[in-house]
């Protein structure tokens, strides 16, 4: 895969938290890819694997139907069983060279990053790409990494070749300066999941990320 077809994949990346949505979890997540973002992540920490799997086998013909890419994060195992696109990885994980030995290319392998010594870290382990968080102060949770701002994200942008995703507080009115700052795009969990109206969310996010 090309970097830009990598970035085409990752201009609006919806990361899913089911404890905050207003309604159906897969109806909402239906409305988001109405709304435009091209990439779905499932991230439930508090799911066991084999619910997990349930969640993701629902998801994933979702995604697939409509042309997105369907990431799932922390867990290989749960990936490859989904037939998901790829998996994001972070701390805690097993270890990245070994995920890329099990799910060579096209699968793709993203990690969270929340600064330049991590983003040096992914490099060196061969990742596709990078979320570094948080830009600004996130709506969906508590944060214990200090924030990386805009000056900051834009400093380590433009030290890597590594293609980075802003996360953390992305809303319409800041999400158009963080590809300006070296973004590839975006992701969110509360401007999009716990949003009234998710497509509506989603669309007012692609249009102010085109500028």
């Amino acid at each position: 895969m090309t970097a830009p077809e990598l970035a085409s994949r990752l201009r609006l990346v919806a990361i899913t938290n089911r404890l905050i949505t207003r309604g159906n979890f897969e109806d909402i997540t239906r409305k988001l890819i109405d709304g435009g973002v091209t990439a779905v992540m499932l991230r439930e920490r508090d799911l066991s694997p084999a619910n997990l799997y349930q969640q993701a086998v629902r998801l994933a013909p979702l995604c697939r139907e409509a042309g997105i890419t369907f990431l799932l994060h922390n867990s290989l195992e749960v990936a490859l069983a989904a037939g998901a696109d790829g998996v994001h990885l972070g701390h805690g994980s097993i270890p990245p060279a070994r995920v890329r030995a099990l799910a060579p290319p096209p699968f793709i392998v993203g990690y969270s990053a929340h600064s330049e010594m991590e983003i040096e870290r992914a490099t060196q382990w061969g990742m596709d790409y990078c979320t570094l968080s948080p830009v600004f102060y996130p709506t969906s949770k508590e944060i214990s990494n200090p924030m990386l701002g805009l000056e900051g994200f834009a400093r380590i942008a433009a030290q890597t070749p590594m293609p980075l995703v802003a996360l953390g507080g992305i809303a319409p009115s800041n999400a158009r300066a963080c590809i300006e700052a070296g973004a590839v795009g975006v992701a969110a969990i509360g401007t999009l999941y716990g949003a009234e109206d998710p497509r509506g969310a989603a669309a007012a996010l692609i249009q102010a990320i085109a500028g």
